[in-house]
């Protein structure tokens, strides 16, 4: 392409030369800016869970109130995959008059369209109605499972549910124009869009969303635009069960998206499993007496003093030699990690969803919105990002900081940490009279707005690897119970 476009400006004494290269070139080719790509795209997931998750840290499903009638894992919060929401992020590469966008989702980033997902089980009685392309019309029936038999064997197909309508509610989808929400009516149809032709099995679920508006926006060139799915209970996308999926994206000048104007690109996403933090808290009593106020001294104190898949990705939080249970005397961390690779130019963002630890009864410990020293004797729940290479001093794996010359370092270069959750790499949690402890953050509300944790947006993502330290505290008077909780990782690379 480069290279005819600089032959076409030579002038006219190549002109013979450059008529003969042209005339090999098929009449049906394409010139690359002639395709108005989509730029700076991402997509970020309300869940990266699978789509047959819908359960909290203790297991309880989504829908399931506790004793103070909270969700425990509400729709579009970290934990549930099946009821998830969606954002696409994107610029637009030329003007027009945008009446129409489509989304569809496959397996791969071009050719035949298959839906993601991996839920193979048929329907009793109609196995093979609808595989390697083929529909038997005279059964009636896709051979896939009836919603009383959802997901079984947990796996899932991508299915987009419920009748969506326009706003900023739960079951609602929105777009935006440079951060201004569009003043224009917008409609929303779901399809399945699958090709025959694909070699696998097809799926028969919604995999097409189709936005449109019969006077549109004016969307100019390198405007920023953004199309929101927020779920609900009955409206929501539910996430395939694994592995990674496209979106295809395009825009349309008409309300009928016959008339092409941007597009003809992908975006890409993954599903991954979450985090599972277990901890207790034992019965305790305090008692002391003296003759000075902890309070008025100049120290660091307490507000009571006196990447492979293991165990199914679940942490205990706590003494090892008492059940694994916090105290008021000594603070207590556990790590997890994450690595993220990306081939996007635009970078990729890293963000955590969760909520803080609970028990089943509505009681939970304090968790850390501004980032903080670890301090044993006060209630705390938080989290740090360093380094998968650092040695905190709590663990044998970090001891020896050395790599052989063919590892890739264990670091979450490129991506940048976010200075709440810098302060890490201390050793030192349940130090009370040093300022040297180790800092963190954690924000409850992560759960149903995801809180960016790490992130780049100018290069691509190559093996960043972060070890993830959590700490948990207790109060004397914090109640005792087992508590939970479960934090899922996001990724968001931009295109």
């Amino acid at each position: 392409m480069s290279t005819y476009k600089s032959i076409a400006r030579r002038g006219s004494l190549l002109g013979t030369a450059f008529a003969l290269v042209a005339a090999t070139i098929p009449s049906s080719a394409v010139f690359a800016d002639a395709l108005n790509p989509l730029t700076e795209r991402s997509l970020l997931l309300s869940s990266s869970a699978p789509g047959f998750q819908d359960s909290d840290g203790s297991g309880n499903s989504a829908g399931s109130p506790n004793a103070i009638g909270e969700n425990y894992a509400p729709a579009g919060s970290g934990p549930n995959g099946k009821r998830s929401g969606q954002t696409f992020d994107f610029k637009v590469s030329s003007s027009a008059n945008i009446q129409a966008f489509t989304l569809q989702y496959c397996t791969s980033a071009a050719g035949n369209c298959q839906a993601p997902g991996d839920n193979n089980e048929m329907t009793p009685g109609n196995a093979g109605d609808f595989r390697n392309g083929v529909y038997d019309s005279a059964t009636n029936d896709t051979g896939r499972p009836t919603n009383a038999q959802a997901h079984p064997n947990e796996l899932s197909d991508l299915d987009v549910v419920g009748s969506w309508t326009q706003g900023t509610g739960a079951g609602q989808f929105q777009v935006y124009i440079d951060g201004v929400a569009s003043p224009e009516t917008w409609t929303m149809t779901t399809a399945n869009d699958e090709d025959t032709a694909h070699s696998d099995e097809l799926t028969g679920k919604n995999n097409f969303i189709t936005l449109s508006s019969a006077t549109g926006d004016q969307i100019n060139a390198q405007q920023q635009v953004q199309i929101v799915f927020t779920a609900s209970e009955s409206v929501h996308i539910t996430n395939p069960g694994s592995r990674s999926f496209f979106v295809k994206m395009n825009t349309y000048s008409d309300a009928a998206a016959s008339a092409y104007v941007n597009g003809g690109v992908t975006v890409a996403n993954v599903m991954t499993d979450s985090i599972h933090i277990t901890t207790k808290v034992l019965e305790t009593m305090s008692f002391s007496v003296g003759t000075q106020n902890p309070d008025t001294q100049p120290v660091q104190h307490g507000s009571c003093d006196a990447i492979d898949v293991i165990n199914s990705n679940r942490l205990n939080l706590g003494n090892p030699d008492a059940e694994f249970s916090l105290e008021t005397g000594a603070a207590w961390d556990v790590n997890s990690y994450w690595r993220l690779s990306s081939n996007s130019s635009g970078g990729a963002t890293v963000y955590y969803s969760g909520d803080t630890l609970r028990n089943t009864v509505g009681d939970h410990i304090a968790d850390m919105p501004t980032r903080a020293f670890s301090q044993p004797g006060t209630e705390q729940f938080g989290l740090a990002l360093v380094d998968a290479g650092t040695n905190t001093g709590d663990d044998t794996i970090d001891t020896v900081n050395t790599f052989p010359a063919n590892w890739v370092t264990p670091d979450v270069a490129p991506l940048v940490i976010e200075a709440p959750y810098t302060g890490g790499d201390v050793a030192s949690i349940s130090d009370e009279t040093s300022a040297n402890n180790a800092e963190f953050a954690f924000m409850e509300t992560s759960q149903l707005v995801p809180e960016v944790i790490a992130q780049n947006s100018d290069e691509v993502i190559s093996c960043a690897t972060s070890k993830v330290r959590y700490v948990g505290n207790i109060a004397a008077d914090t109640p005792a119970g087992v508590y939970t909780t479960k934090i899922n990782y996001l990724a968001a690379p931009q295109y």
